[in-house]
């Protein structure tokens, strides 16, 4: 017996690994595709962009982790009836349960795996993208300073730099400050330096000239200022770091049930925290849910040469129903928290008629005759 459950785990597992890597791969796409525009707008380097989606990776996993697994039993089983392997180990003597044990073992570790995924990596891996780009878009080196290029890091503001150095140093500066359409100031400088400050970020000139335009009723009226040494204010192009929160999904598991008093966000979207939580718990019983509706989809068959298409079709079809409807208990429970109880009752109760269908088919199979006869129409004889 462990000669065969090694048998069948390693018949799960091989295509298990290849639908996790094709769904990661699919999904995974979709979310990098919202961190690029951060990137390219910010001017940031191929590595970050690869960091930040890598960082996102374990909640794409989560996702796709339960579907992934559920394919691949469903594929391993239909495998096993397919080259009738199944059919050889029933006529050896072993039960349903001796097939089913071993997929409920593996389901069990899967449901390990994605524990340590939704309540502790995923989390850890959203909120360090979320305060990375937070970094990103308030760096005011990355959005002022682009080599050989016009850069308008804000409105109104146009700043080139010829070549950049080591240490914040830069050659070759040009700043139109045009804010003030009535007044546009354009700096000019041979070298200059940005420097980080308690007041905020300072672009240093040196041997430079300051053009400020007036516009009068008789036209434009241009003076000109040379000098040694000029401070440029950035200030205002830096946003507060501090103004970073975390939404639902990139908090780990205590902070959705007790979000601290000093928490606007979590004080504000409670319901939403709190439905989060019970979804993460809820998501647990997935794949051992996934794996019972495989099972009793198959297993409580008995042998068809025609093959097994239409058991296929109803067991992902209920699959999809399924999770559509913890879905929507899930957005439900937001303005109805007593419904998070309806979470864990679905997949319970799923789970609970399949293993019923596994063990005793009979049953399912006399209660199907029985309504079959029922609907059966009755003519009279004459």
């Amino acid at each position: 017996m462990r000669g065969l459950s090694r048998y069948i785990i390693t018949q799960i597992a091989g295509p298990f690994a290849v639908a996790t890597l094709i769904l990661t791969g699919i999904i995974w796409l979709t979310q990098a595709l919202r961190l690029l525009d951060v990137v390219v707008m910010q001017g940031q380097s191929a590595g970050t962009y690869f960091v930040l989606t890598m960082l996102a990776m374990p909640s794409v996993i989560t996702i796709i982790l339960p579907i992934a697994f559920f394919f691949a039993v469903l594929y391993a089983l239909h495998r096993l009836y397919s080259d009738s392997e199944l059919v050889v180990m029933f006529s050896a003597g072993i039960s349903r349960w001796g097939i089913a044990r071993p997929v409920i073992f593996i389901s069990l570790a899967v449901s390990l795996l994605l524990m340590s995924l939704s309540m502790f990596l995923s989390p850890a891996g959203l909120r360090e993208v979320a305060t990375r780009v937070q970094e990103i878009r308030t760096d005011v080196i990355t959005a002022v300073i682009r080599e050989g290029q016009f850069n308008n890091p804000s409105q109104g503001l146009t700043v080139y730099v010829r070549e950049q150095g080591a240490g914040g140093t830069i050659q070759g500066i040009l700043v139109h400050d045009n804010r003030d359409p009535v007044q546009p100031v354009t700096y000019m400088a041979e070298n200059g330096q940005l420097i980080k400050s308690d007041a905020g970020p300072r672009l240093l000139m040196f041997n430079g000239n300051i053009q400020r335009t007036i516009k009068t009723d008789e036209g434009p009226s241009i003076t000109l200022l040379y000098f040694d040494k000029y401070t440029y204010d950035l200030a205002y192009l830096a946003g507060d770091p501090e103004d970073v929160y975390y939404e639902a999904s990139e908090r780990f598991f205590h902070e959705l049930l007790w979000p601290a008093e000093d928490d606007v966000y979590g004080q504000n979207y409670y319901p939403e925290l709190f439905a989060e939580a019970h979804q993460r718990l809820s998501t647990l019983l997935h794949p051992l849910m996934f794996a019972a509706i495989a099972l009793a989809s198959l297993i409580s068959a008995e042998f068809n040469r025609r093959g097994y298409t239409v058991r296929i079709i109803g067991a992902v079809t209920v699959a999809i129903l399924v999770r559509i409807l913890c879905l929507g208990i899930q957005n439900l429970t937001v303005k109805t928290p007593l419904l998070a109880i309806a979470l864990y009752a679905v997949p319970i109760a799923v789970i609970l008629i399949s293993l019923a269908m596994i063990l005793r088919p009979d049953l399912f199979r006399k209660a199907g005759e029985k309504l079959r006869f029922y609907r059966r129409p009755v003519t009279a004889e004459v």
